[in-house]
């Protein structure tokens, strides 16, 4: 449903013969229609970037694509009405639609080489080794630690495989409708995505690359691990949920192994946890370790810093304890993380002697300070009782958050930086952003509008400018029956002058005494009416706000629809406003939908004292927000101030 009737009632027979192109109109009237499509996608846009939504990257992309788009053509529409007037619009929207590219895009990775990394030599290619690669080698070039050797496949693999395949915009594709970060969503995008990668094929060249990679790991015809896990670009640390473990490989499969280990990059839980990071899909790749499977002794991890609830000494509670556990094990070593490492428990039947705990422990404590941060190691031991590393990471992993482009991408979309109020700031070339781009060509498409109605018009009486003590400044059209007749020849009139049902209704909260009015929070706008129909249009300085009703009689005739779209403030002061009137409106009976810094309040047929009532509150809403920067600080104040604004209404 349309958010307006304008169109229903401002129809082109109104205008006066000779006045207006057929196409003038029609520009006009797709200008307004694509007003609401463009502040839509900018609201949800305000969504994501206040945090009250997760969404893929790819989904922010797509969206900014839609809203240059449509601006585009709404642009368009403004040309079509005046070429003369507006012929270098589209110089500053190319600007600021290239701003907005930049902002958004990710590139396309690049695809490093080698393919295949010993593991000692992954901090010469840290970028696409992958951080636990990295991890490893540094283990074994900084420490005397053992660590089980192997071979890296590294990200250049994963991103030749989904270039060769063209599967980079089917993924994006897939990704775009990602919305929200539920479960149901998350398994039906994974299972798409699972789907689709696992129908590539690996380039021969890269096939003979690694099937030498796993035959060297091999040697003694050893079955393989495969260790798969995602290393944002230019980060230290690997995306939690991000990782898996392929065992019993052989070496003739190590490709379809490969793209087993790879799918942990798609799974619901690695998904959810990239989307809230705030990394996209392309600065994500895969990178794979391969080692041997060795005879082993034992095997089990150990937690240089464990987090759970333990009783511990005294002298122990302020540094915590370190944990082991062996596979063979049902309960952990646990060691104090003072100086001595003293051991405070033990299984009661162990498998893991006190030898190798002791190895372990001063082995995982070393590594931490190696790596600076508190680890999970994977541990072996062979036969001959020597402990190896087989992979660590930090613990808790927490990941990394990715460059805040959300910040970026809001200034040159949302942001509002030209006022219609201000005329030496409200032109084309002062514009920063789509919204800016938005709120000109609607100020100047409706300014067009009411400059082509004449006295001489079809029962029109040409736009009036309303005055009144509070500093409201309204450009009145009245399409019929809308004034009384003593404002007949008047191009000025006053609040005395309004006949229409809807606008004094709403006019008795807008116009109402209220202390704060000031030049600098005064409201103007655009009204066109008639004596059971209103729309009109107010700002207060970057507020906008839209009121499309009728008021009739006839029950089944009459609604009201509400729009405000904000425009100053910060985040959590624009959120708060919209919780304002939202807990406002609700109780009375209006649908409301809202996200960022837009609110759409809808009430269906009602009588017409109800109506009126429900018009007048909102006058009271528009002018409280006006003269009140900002109407809350946070939320929870919002509500209450809610509550008071309804009670002092009576």
């Amino acid at each position: 449903m349309k958010f307006r009737q304008l169109f229903n009632h401002w129809t082109y027979e109104t205008f006066p013969p000779g006045r207006l192109l057929r196409r003038r109109y029609n520009s006009f009237k797709m200008l307004m229609d694509l007003e609401e499509e463009c502040l839509f996608i900018i609201s949800r846009i305000e969504d994501i970037g206040f945090g009250l939504s997760e969404v893929d990257w790819a989904n922010i992309e797509k969206l900014s694509i839609d809203l240059g788009n449509k601006v585009q053509l709404m642009l368009e529409q403004l040309q079509s009405m005046n070429p003369v007037r507006f012929m270098d619009l589209m110089d500053y929207y190319n600007k600021i639609n290239f701003y907005v590219r930049m902002a958004v895009t990710v590139p396309d990775p690049e695809i490093p080489v080698p393919f295949t990394i010993p593991l000692s030599e992954s901090t010469t290619h840290a970028t696409h080794a992958g951080a636990n690669a990295v991890n490893l080698a540094r283990i074994i070039t900084e420490t005397d630690i053992p660590v089980l050797d192997g071979i890296v496949i590294g990200s250049g693999v994963y991103n030749y495989f989904i270039e060769a395949n063209d599967l980079r915009i089917h993924i994006d594709h897939i990704l775009e409708s990602v919305t929200t970060t539920e479960t149901d969503q998350l398994q039906s995008t994974s299972e798409a995505l699972i789907s689709l990668f696992m129908k590539g094929q690996m380039p021969d060249v890269i096939t003979n690359e690694l099937e030498i990679a796993a035959l060297e790991t091999s040697k003694g015809g050893n079955l393989l691990t495969l260790s798969a896990s995602v290393t944002p670009e230019d980060k230290t640390c690997v995306l939690p949920e991000n990782s898996i473990k392929v065992q019993n490989i052989k070496p003739q499969d190590i490709v379809s192994a490969w793209k087993k280990a790879v799918l942990c990059k798609f799974s619901p839980e690695s998904i959810n946890a990239r989307i809230k990071l705030g990394y996209s899909n392309r600065e994500t790749p895969v990178a794979v370790i391969i080692q041997p499977e060795i005879n082993t002794q034992d095997s089990g991890l150990i937690e240089t810093m464990h987090n759970a609830e333990i009783s511990l000494p005294p002298a122990d509670q302020e540094l915590g304890c370190s944990i082991i556990l062996s596979k063979k094990d049902s309960a952990p070593f646990i060691f104090s993380r003072r100086e001595k490492q003293r051991m405070l428990s033990h299984p009661e039947q162990q498998s893991l002697s006190l030898h190798s705990a002791k190895t372990i422990a001063a082995s995982g404590y070393q590594i931490e300070e190696v790596l600076g941060e508190p680890q999970k190691c994977e541990w072996i031991t062979d036969l001959r009782n020597q402990v190896l590393i087989t992979s660590t990471e930090p613990y808790p992993n927490k990941g990394t958050r990715a460059v805040d482009r959300m910040k970026r991408t809001l200034q040159y979309i949302a942001n509002l930086n030209i006022s219609a109020k201000n005329t030496e700031m409200f032109l084309p070339e002062k514009s920063k952003s789509m919204y800016d781009l938005v709120r000109f060509a609607n100020e100047k498409a409706v300014s067009e509008m009411f400059s082509l109605v004449s006295k001489e018009g079809l029962g029109l009486d040409g736009a009036k400018h309303l005055t009144a003590r509070q500093p409201i400044s309204l450009t009145v059209l009245n399409l019929e029956d809308g004034l009384f007749t003593t404002a007949a020849g008047k191009m000025e009139i006053t609040p005395d002058d309004i006949k229409s049902s809807p606008m004094w209704a709403l006019w008795f909260g807008l116009g109402s005494k209220r202390p704060g009015w000031s030049a600098e929070n005064s409201v103007d706008g655009y009204a066109i009416l008639s004596k059971t129909y209103l729309n009109i249009k107010l700002k207060s300085e970057k507020d906008l706000s839209e009121i499309d009703a009728v008021c009739d009689p006839e029950i089944e005739k009459n609604h009201i629809h509400f729009r405000f779209k904000g425009g100053e403030g910060t985040p959590d002061e624009r959120i708060a406003r919209i919780e304002f009137i939202k807990n406002i409106l609700a109780p009375l009976g209006f649908e409301i939908t809202n996200q960022g810094d837009l609110i759409e309040a809808v009430h269906k047929a009602a009588t017409e004292p109800e109506i009126q009532k429900k018009l007048a509150t909102i006058g009271h809403i528009v002018a409280h927000i006006a003269i009140s920067n900002p109407v809350a600080q946070n939320s929870q104040q919002a509500i209450k101030e809610a509550v008071i604004f309804s009670a002092g209404l009576g």
